[in-house]
């Protein structure tokens, strides 16, 4: 019983604290949009997705659900806050989740990062998790 224990304990990730490893893990990863059950969220049978790129500034892109967003990032120590999406402007037949999600990023102001998963959160509460592609 007690082998178990330390296993379990051993396979739990803790968060990443150092801002240098923080930001090295967000930024050269993929990110997989999850729901509450921890399954990868996909629209019109494609997987919500966010990825960085620091070209001119940090920004986030990826897939939405319908179609490919963008936006500005602003990445501190305890902090992320990400600017107004833009997105390219398809239509498909379910818009709700991919709005749902934008709106959500813009609530967004801090993270936890762990060498798996990507928590976004207002305040404490938590809005939006990914895990590593």
């Amino acid at each position: 019983m007690v082998v178990s224990g330390l296993f379990f304990t051993a396979c739990k990730t803790s968060p990443v604290t150092d801002f240098n490893s923080v930001k090295n893990l967000i930024e050269s990863n993929t990110w997989l949009l999850q729901d509450e059950s921890g399954t990868v969220v996909s629209y019109n049978n494609q997987e919500v997705t966010m990825s960085f790129t620091n070209d001119n500034g940090l920004q986030a892109v990826g897939f939405a659900g319908c179609n490919r967003y963008f936006s500005s990032v602003s990445l501190q120590p305890g902090t992320i806050n990400f600017g107004q999406a833009g997105s390219t402007m398809m239509a498909c037949p379910e818009m709700d989740g991919e709005q749902a999600f934008l709106d959500l990023l813009s609530q967004v102001n801090t993270y936890e990062v762990t060498a798996t998963e990507l928590k976004l959160f207002q305040d404490k509460i938590l809005l939006l998790r990914f895990k590593r592609k």
